[in-house]
């Protein structure tokens, strides 16, 4: 039985720690925030979502990028572009500036008029809530507005790692592997940062992991008719939220036809959901002939086929891109793409990642000797595997689509693998684990090192963050800087408070995992 208290203070843990984040990092520097905070002020505003306006950007956030140096050009750069030395002119108060400037235009029609263009257009499932955070906040400011914005997104990144423990549980069945993966997610940084700020790819990943929790208890207990219908909502849900979940249409038929030839032959097999893929196949084409999404790109994906062009594009450019940026920006990358860590945290970040790749190797024998691909648990591994690549190779084919049609390269970031990152971190620690698997007690500590080293890297990169854009030198100057342009709740003492709860419950939730490190089913 799962012991309560450490389910408790893991995910007191995780919150506090990502809350720090989201107190931590300024104002419009999490991944694209203006844009999607400018989608949701436009909902909020207007009702609607923008289509076709010349302008889509309130007054009031223009200003802000204006003054806080993050205003884009025409060539996508602002102040801190290509300039991770730029900071803005801090004041010897816990008041920035341009804060009570700023903080005045929520007094006047400057949240009504539109002025610029930079607002995202994305589905408007992650916008609608997060306009209701916005509108109970109305008559405040925009910091207090941006940051309860955050909340919706902490929330969601709170649900993102509750199932994934529930993925991981179902797939090791041990206390002790769950929470390591729970941790490995939870508390790795890139993905506390493009997860918690203004950003529809907070419940992006949410809704994905949902669909691959669906999937794996289709594989583990088969097809009826609820965990059907749930695996068919989790993929349309989706599709409604990001374009590029449309990958999960053919995967959710592809795994209906699976499960009902393996459990054709049982006795409590229903063939009633058999008819279950065809109407989801049905409601494709549906969706197809309306043009619906993204969805209306796979005519264009059809009528676009040069085999010989993408495997030029994907080793000259794709495969070298992914060794030089995607996988150090998958790790960490900050202040609008111009820092991330030194080489040497690289090098032990990539040695560990070698030693996992090694562990495999043994872990494939044993699968392969035993013939383990009976066992409904590696079945699920192998779904979770499939679908983590069929989603790379879909995300660097449309990098090569884009290209080809338009001379226009996507520009993978680390932070879209995001959606499967559990994926990765279950293979992870499949490898880790097995190279010690000769010896229990080892075994044991070797997971619990591997859930540590994730927060001693999340550690590190709140380090960096504070470096960056904060004067660290002393205590009181990094204090009174980082609570400027930030709501009450966020400035000196409650900052101070904030700090000291997030790092008790970071303490208590390690002590009581190795407490009870190994216990628990």
């Amino acid at each position: 039985m799962v012991r309560p208290r450490i389910m408790t203070s893991f995910f007191l843990a995780v919150f506090f720690n990502a809350l720090v984040w989201v107190s931590l990092v300024p104002l419009w520097h999490f991944p694209d925030e203006q844009a999607h905070f400018g989608q949701v002020a436009f909902f909020a505003e207007n009702g609607r979502m923008p289509i076709d306006e010349e302008n889509d950007l309130t007054q009031e956030v223009y200003t802000s990028e204006i003054l806080l140096g993050t205003f884009r050009d025409n060539l996508g750069k602002n102040r801190f572009t290509h300039h991770p030395e730029y900071r803005i002119e801090y004041t010897d108060s816990f008041y920035g500036m341009y804060e009570a400037s700023l903080a005045a235009l929520s007094k006047e029609d400057t949240r009504k008029q539109l002025v610029h263009r930079e607002s995202t257009r994305y589905p408007p499932l992650y916008y609608i809530p997060a306009s209701f955070f916005y509108k109970f906040f109305y008559h405040f400011d925009l910091f207090t507005r941006v940051v309860t914005t955050r909340i919706w997104s902490l929330f969601l990144f709170m649900g993102t790692i509750y199932i994934t423990y529930s993925l991981a549980k179902r797939i090791f069945q041990k206390t002790q592997e769950s929470i390591a993966i729970a941790a490995l997610v939870g508390f790795q940084p890139m993905m506390i940062f493009a997860n918690v700020g203004v950003n529809s790819d907070a419940l992006g990943n949410f809704l994905f992991i949902v669909f691959l929790i669906a999937g794996t208890l289709m594989v583990l207990k088969g097809i009826n008719l609820n965990r059907a219908l749930f695996l068919s909502i989790s993929s349309l849900f989706c599709v409604l939220s990001k374009p590029q979940f449309i990958i999960t249409l053919p995967l959710v038929v592809l795994l209906f036809f699976f499960v009902a030839v393996r459990d054709l032959r049982r006795k409590d097999f229903s063939k009633r959901v058999i008819i279950l893929p065809f109407i989801i196949c049905a409601v494709f084409i549906l969706l197809y002939k309306k043009n619906f999404g993204s969805v209306g790109l796979i005519d264009q994906f059809m009528k676009t086929n040069n085999i010989s062009s993408l495997l030029k594009f994907t080793w000259e450019y794709s495969l070298p891109h992914s060794v030089r940026e995607v996988m150090p920006w998958f790790w960490g990358i900050y202040d609008w793409l111009g820092v991330t860590y030194p080489r040497s945290i690289h090098r032990i970040i990539n040695r560990i990642v070698f030693v996992a790749v090694v562990g495999l190797i043994p872990a494939f024998f044993i699968f392969v000797k035993r013939k383990m691909w009976y066992s409904r648990r590696v079945q699920s591994l192998l779904f979770l595997a499939g679908v983590a690549f069929v989603y790379i190779a879909s995300i660097f084919y449309y990098d090569w689509f884009s290209w080809y049609t338009g001379g226009y390269v996507l520009g993978v970031q680390g932070r879209y693998l995001f959606p499967t990152i559990s994926i990765y971190m279950v293979i992870l620690l499949i490898g880790w684990r097995q190279l010690f698997s000769f010896n229990s007690t080892l075994h044991t500590w070797s997971i619990f090192i591997l859930s540590l080293l994730m927060i001693c890297l999340n550690i590190y990169a709140l380090y960096t963050i504070a470096k960056t854009y904060y004067d660290i030198s002393s205590f009181s100057i990094f204090l009174t800087q980082v609570s400027q342009y930030k709501p009450w709740f966020f400035k000196g003492v409650y900052s101070i408070f904030l700090w000291l709860v997030t790092i008790i419950s970071l303490v208590t939730f390690l002590l009581t995992y190795v407490t009870d490190r190994g216990k628990g089913k």
